[in-house]
């Protein structure tokens, strides 16, 4: 699969039996229908409603459709791309880390494992 920001091909990490599509160049994220809410460990459904970004459009890596820019989340402050046929969610580099916080902040009571591991490998700018 290549990135939907950069067109490099992506590695997979496995977590809990949740694989997620990483690229190494720009440290962004995909997740396929329903994964994030597995690695939450939460059914609760996030917040998303269409969102405006000068940001460039970018394409579903598995459908090839353009994909829309949505407000995710309690507070809907982070911005993510969505595939308008549901194939997943595009998280570039710092958009989980702004997401995991935004639920921390929110008390969503991540289990400890799930956080920690987010923060990890998905640091807030400047991390790591």
């Amino acid at each position: 699969m290549k990135c939907p920001a950069c067109r490099v091909p992506m590695y997979v990490a496995e977590y809990r039996q949740i694989e997620l599509d990483l690229c190494g160049q720009c440290e962004g994220v995909w997740f396929d229908r329903g994964e994030l809410s597995l690695l939450l460990g939460d059914d609760r459904p996030l917040a998303v409603t269409a969102a405006v970004s000068e940001e460039a459009t970018r394409t579903c890596p598995l459908c090839d459709k353009p994909m829309d820019k949505v407000n995710i989340g309690p507070d809907r402050r982070v911005v993510v791309d969505h595939c308008p046929q549901d194939c997943g969610l595009w998280f570039d580099a710092t958009e989980v880390a702004a997401l995991t916080g935004e639920l921390d902040a929110a008390g969503w009571g991540l289990p400890p494992a799930v956080f920690d591991f987010l923060r990890e490998m998905f640091p807030a700018k400047g991390g790591k």
